[in-house]
């Protein structure tokens, strides 16, 4: 397997997981039919979640418009309503906790918000793990 600069070791065996949960699916009769992000996104959903140490997503000052994680967030959250910016920015904190820790804890992290911001994490995650898995030959 090919290593990807600016993933850490974490993250690739999440990667590794999150193959297998995505190969059930593509194989399972109920998917069939099924975009691939919709069978990433279930798969998310059904990683094992590990919370023996304790995560924080907790809104931190914005880097401004340039943030990298920006660039994924779902169509629903790239509006400037002001409301909206402390999701936004849970948002962008729970990929960023994803990429340099792991995203089962990233999971487990979302899972304290409510089903709005979770759901929106894990269509920004979905949009942004899709790419990588293709990449790596995880997913066609």
């Amino acid at each position: 397997m090919v290593k990807v600069q600016n993933f850490s070791e974490n993250l690739d065996s999440s990667l590794n997981r999150l193959g297998v949960e995505v190969s059930k699916r593509i194989e399972s009769p109920e998917f069939k039919e099924a975009p691939i992000e919709h069978i990433v996104k279930e798969s998310l959903k059904s990683l094992p979640i590990r919370e023996e140490t304790p995560v924080s997503a907790e809104p931190r000052e914005r880097q401004g418009k340039q943030n990298q994680t920006a660039q994924f967030l779902p169509s629903y959250l790239t509006t400037d309503d002001p409301k909206d910016d402390q999701v936004k920015t849970i948002v962008e904190n729970l990929i960023a906790l994803a990429f340099q820790s792991d995203v089962e804890r990233a999971i487990a992290a979302a899972k304290r918000y409510p089903p709005f911001v979770e759901d929106a994490f894990h269509d920004a995650l979905t949009d942004k793990l899709v790419p990588e898995l293709r990449k790596r030959g995880i997913i066609k």
